[in-house]
């Protein structure tokens, strides 16, 4: 199923469902009278179906409740393009995976799981704006219910047991932070964050400064929100002024990231950066294992990205960063850490941010932040004024 199919059914079925079970669902509470009590869960079930990358940033949330004595397992409910990074993490016990590629195994999977989930101690739902995963959470009768709601999603009222308001002008990471407290477990500090990750994956605790330079360029997100991507003459635009301030030096190994569907364009991008910049030598990484790129980034001196998972396990592992940003919001995605220097690159447009705001950007993928972004000095007083005909 593409993207927007599976939104369409998301908002459609689901928002029929919310409307037939409320009112079951609020006469059954009223009826059964279950303990509600977070403090007699044993295990607790996250669920995370689309962007690994807020698994990530969510990373300290989730190592705290692995930590919290109460809890002896944690589980992760997600797709098979969410399995990789909840793997990647090492904090769950076990990964429940739902085929998302059609309809039918969509529903099989889910009965499946719902089978095995019925009755749990815990649900979170993860998917602040997802109509379906809440009547996923519904359907397990899991004893308590956790979710998020905002000014939108007031219909999630009466079917989860515990809500938490998702202030969107805030920091993700302070949503998620709420769930720690609501468990009664203490988010541990972000150093101490990056510091267990990187023993999980069995990394050293530092690398020498590589000769030649050795730098990252992560361009590529997944199909939700594209808009958050530069062109390829943009990524250019940025290595050659980092070549022109001597914040690169040449000779220079760049390596280039991205999913298996990227490698075409990583290969163009990889064309154009070496016929401006001759001293570069360019190694294109699409397609590999997300633990071998993520591996990978540890061996670099600096990391380029925009928005996307990359950047955040980059942050994670305590790497310098140079980040891109636009239809999202740098102070709302990335958690402060003082772990290593990071560089955030951000024109505020009057439309900006945008994502989880509309359900469409209002400029079309016409995407003028991030032109700004890449280049500060383009804007020349531009604020655009986007018109709906």
């Amino acid at each position: 199923m593409s993207l927007k199919l599976k939104l369409l059914i998301d908002y459609y079925v689901g928002g029929l469902a919310h409307a037939l079970l409320k009112l079951p669902t609020i006469l059954l509470g009223m009826i059964m009278r279950r303990d509600h009590d977070l403090a007699h869960c044993s295990s607790v079930t996250v669920i995370k179906m689309l962007g690994g990358g807020s698994l990530v940033i969510a990373y300290p949330v989730l190592l705290a409740l692995k930590q919290f004595g109460r809890v002896r397992r944690l589980r992760l409910v997600t797709s098979p393009a969410g399995r990789p990074f909840g793997e990647m993490l090492g904090v769950f016990d076990e990964i429940i995976t739902l085929r998302d590629q059609s309809l039918a195994t969509l529903a099989l999977d889910s009965l499946g799981a719902i089978r095995r989930l019925f009755g749990c101690d815990a649900i979170i739902d993860l998917e602040i704006h997802s109509r379906l995963t809440t009547v996923f959470s519904l359907f397990t009768c899991a004893r308590n219910r956790v979710g998020f709601y905002t000014g939108m999603s007031f219909w999630r009222r009466n079917l989860s047991s515990h809500l938490l308001f998702r202030n969107v002008s805030n920091g993700i990471y302070d949503s998620y932070d709420q769930l720690a407290t609501l468990f009664g477990a203490a988010v541990p500090e972000f150093r101490t964050c990056s510091s267990t990750f990187r023993s999980h994956l069995a990394l050293p605790a530092s690398h020498q400064a590589a000769s030649p330079m050795r730098l990252g360029i992560a361009p590529c997100c997944s199909g939700l929100s594209s808009e958050r991507t530069l062109r390829a003459a943009e990524w250019v635009e940025v290595l050659a002024r980092g070549v022109a301030d001597g914040d690169i030096a040449t000779p220079c190994q760049v390596h280039l990231f991205g999913a298996p569907s990227d490698r075409e364009g990583l290969d163009e991008l990889g064309r154009l950066l070496v016929g401006a910049l001759p001293g570069l030598a360019i190694v294109n990484h699409a397609g590999e294992k997300l633990r071998d790129s993520v591996t990978l980034l540890d061996t670099l001196d600096r990391v380029y990205c925009i928005d996307s998972a990359l950047l955040h396990f980059a942050r994670l592992l305590g790497k310098p960063t140079v980040s891109f940003w636009g239809p999202t919001d740098p102070r709302v995605q990335l958690r402060p850490s003082a772990v290593a220097l990071e560089t955030t690159n951000y024109a505020k447009l009057s439309c900006s941010p945008c994502v989880h705001a509309v359900d469409r950007p209002p400029c079309r993928g016409n995407n003028l932040c991030m032109r700004l972004a890449a280049n500060p000095r383009a804007r020349e007083g531009r604020n655009p004024l986007w018109v709906i005909q």
